[in-house]
């Protein structure tokens, strides 16, 4: 009998593969809850046992590290977005300084596509958003937009043959964290990517926290500064000159 068990659980381990790692822990669980249910030959101990079988897949399952290991729609859509960037930069029709704003062009239409510089903007600006009329709300998401966007690309450009990983998931109702990983020859540089659910079920990058500093949290805290001291006509001119540069 021994024997049995021993395939059972054999072949179940090599029909699973990393992304349902919660499976194959389940059925693991509920094979030993069998057998020792054939030991014992009581019914009340198997209720009891599973009902920790239970218990223990979804702690594993829910807390693991690897608990996202399959791919959930929100790190399913930024996958495709990082790989397109990936692609972008590993081209060689787009390596070399002739090819830079080429290059830079392909990278700000993959970034459009799921970047809400709206929501950046909103956030950077924080209280002194509400201040601020319609027309001025949409200058400031074209610049801070354009700054954003030459923020991200002058941070991943230099990375051309390296692997991104993907490591932890939190979602909470409409609001996700990815964390992620670009591994290269000498360092790792840990990049997060915090979203948001649309109504049609995009989800788009309202901050990125690069090497633990966040990109929105770092900008409202100079964004704030300048407006305590000047006004908003003159965060709107440094914006220009950090474009400019």
């Amino acid at each position: 009998m021994r024997g049995v068990w021993k395939q059972i659980l054999v072949y179940k381990i090599s029909q699973k593969s990393d992304a349902s790692c919660c499976g194959l822990y389940l059925d693991i669980f509920i094979i030993i809850g069998f057998k020792l249910f054939i030991m014992s030959e009581r019914e009340e101990g198997l209720m009891k046992f599973l009902r920790i079988v239970f218990l223990v897949f979804f702690a594993v399952c829910v807390f693991s590290p690897t608990h996202h290991a399959w791919a959930s729609p929100v790190q399913e859509q930024l996958k495709i977005t990082v790989d397109k960037i990936m692609e972008i930069l590993k081209d060689p029709s787009f390596k070399g300084e002739e090819q830079v704003e080429k290059r830079r062009a392909s990278l700000r239409k993959v970034i459009n596509e799921k970047f809400s510089f709206a929501k950046m903007s909103q956030l950077s600006l924080g209280r002194h958003w509400r201040k601020r009329s319609d027309e001025e709300k949409k200058v400031f998401i074209d610049l801070f937009g354009q700054l954003l966007e030459e923020t991200y690309i002058s941070k991943i450009e230099a990375y051309t043959d390296e692997k991104v990983i993907y490591l932890k998931e939190f979602v909470k109702k409409k609001k996700a964290r990815v964390n992620t990983k670009i591994i290269t020859k000498t360092i790792e540089i840990p990049i997060d990517y915090r979203l948001y659910n649309t109504k049609d079920g995009s989800w788009l990058i309202y901050d990125l926290v690069i090497e633990g500093v966040s990109l929105v949290g770092n900008y409202r805290s100079q964004f704030d500064h300048i407006l305590q001291k000047d006004s908003y006509d003159k965060l709107v001119e440094e914006l220009e000159k950090k474009i400019e540069n």
